[in-house]
């Protein structure tokens, strides 16, 4: 997956198991599995907070999955658009 395209799935405030699918590259089994596991996390900080069924919150899954926005933004903004991938 490109930069652009997970940081547009990190823009959302809430991931879905999809979203999870995505970003890690994960099987749906066990992307089910880390959003329970993220989920628990967030309900034993926050027991009286909302979250939407069947999402866990977007800043979460980053901390989760240790993901660096700042690289991700970097990377994005590098322009690669010759076809074979040179960079001139």
């Amino acid at each position: 997956m490109k930069a652009k395209e997970m940081l547009n799935i990190l823009s959302k405030p809430w991931l879905s198991n999809q979203d999870i699918i995505k970003i890690a590259d994960l099987s749906p089994f066990t992307a089910s599995k880390v959003k329970r596991i993220i989920e628990a996390e967030f309900r034993k900080k926050n027991p009286n907070k909302f979250m939407p069924a069947h999402c866990v919150p977007t800043k979460d899954g980053i901390k989760y999955f240790d993901i660096d926005i700042d690289f991700l933004k970097s990377l994005a903004n590098i322009d690669l658009s010759d076809d074979d991938g040179s960079l001139e």
